[in-house]
């Protein structure tokens, strides 16, 4: 068990924070994806890991991606280590020659590391917001409204929202559909809530939050075949009611959610966080600078960093 503790002691440092992500072991045994030319097999990848840490018996490492990385000269690697104590998402980089390995995360770097992906993030978020247009700071949460660590993160966006009102904060759907059925319907409903009233959106948000256990137990059935089965009208008449909840008219957010319009709106959404690099939820930025899981960090931490970024905007202009 100390080995254990020690094993993951050693990835949150090579994190740089405490991330959970929302991806079980389960979604690592897809369909292989394809690979970028001269990339590591997943066969060897595998082998590598086997041998690192097959010492273990109660440690499984799953290897959910292979992919391009930021850098010309690496390769990325995405884990999902798994134990009795919980899942971690861990990234590795592969050298081209495939000799080298490295664990942790690639970080912008320069006088100003995170202009690139605030750029980004300021040309392409375009979920549910809510505070000023022009403000000096924007804060974007990719999260899924399926998922457990984004309900529990909640109450810290909460408390971010109270104590920055001149931010700018932006929900951007990222559902993981392959393990959360239902959490494409409701970013359906935050997008097209949003559209008509995005304070409503936020209602519908926390709404979702609030009870989401609840929707779980009502919308999951165990068929006859034994297997569990998500009844799709009671998500639908879950989505509905707690859109009526928040004051949105629920007729038009039904039309719109089922439209191919917001499937596309939904679609787009997920590959704006891909190409910044997200791969679980809730994800959030500051002001381009990733914090990951804001859970990961006691909540006054979260703030100094959030008041830091704060400060570098306003001292910019």
């Amino acid at each position: 068990m100390n080995r254990m503790r020690h094993l993951w002691k050693f990835a949150v440092t090579l994190l740089l924070a405490a991330t959970m992500y929302a991806q079980p072991a389960k979604s690592t045994e897809a369909a292989k994806p394809a690979l970028p030319p001269g990339a590591p097999s997943v066969e060897l990848v595998e082998a590598y890991f086997q041998r690192a840490y097959g010492y273990d018996p109660n440690l499984k490492v799953n290897v959910a991606a292979i992919q391009a990385s930021p850098s010309p000269e690496l390769f990325e690697v995405v884990t999902i280590f798994v134990s009795p104590e919980g899942q971690q998402v861990v990234r590795w980089y592969v050298s081209h020659d495939l000799k080298h390995i490295i664990a942790g995360e690639l970080r912008p770097f320069g006088a100003d590391p995170y202009a690139a992906d605030r750029a980004e993030l300021a040309a392409k978020a375009f979920g549910a917001s809510r505070g000023p247009v022009n403000a000096k700071v924007l804060i974007v949460e990719f999260a899924d409204l399926e998922c457990p660590s984004c309900r529990e993160a909640q109450t810290i966006m909460q408390k971010l929202y109270a104590d920055f009102p001149d931010a700018r904060f932006i929900f951007q759907n990222y559902p993981l559909a392959s393990m959360h059925p239902w959490a494409t319907r409701a970013a359906a409903y935050v997008d097209c809530i949003s559209r008509q009233n995005p304070e409503q959106a936020f209602g519908f948000i926390e709404g979702v939050y609030g009870h989401q256990r609840e929707i779980e137990s009502i919308v999951r059935r165990t068929g006859d075949d034994g297997k569990v089965h998500v009844d799709d009208a009671e998500v639908l008449g879950r989505m509905k009611h707690y859109a009526e909840v928040a004051g949105a008219n629920v007729a038009k957010a039904q039309a719109c959610a089922e439209s191919a319009e917001t499937a596309e709106r939904i679609k787009h959404s997920v590959e704006v966080g891909k190409a910044l690099g997200v791969s679980g939820t809730p994800t959030l930025y500051v002001n381009g600078r990733l914090i990951g899981n804001p859970g990961g960090l006691p909540y006054e931490a979260l703030k100094t960093i959030v008041q830091f970024e704060v400060d570098k905007a306003t001292d910019a202009k």
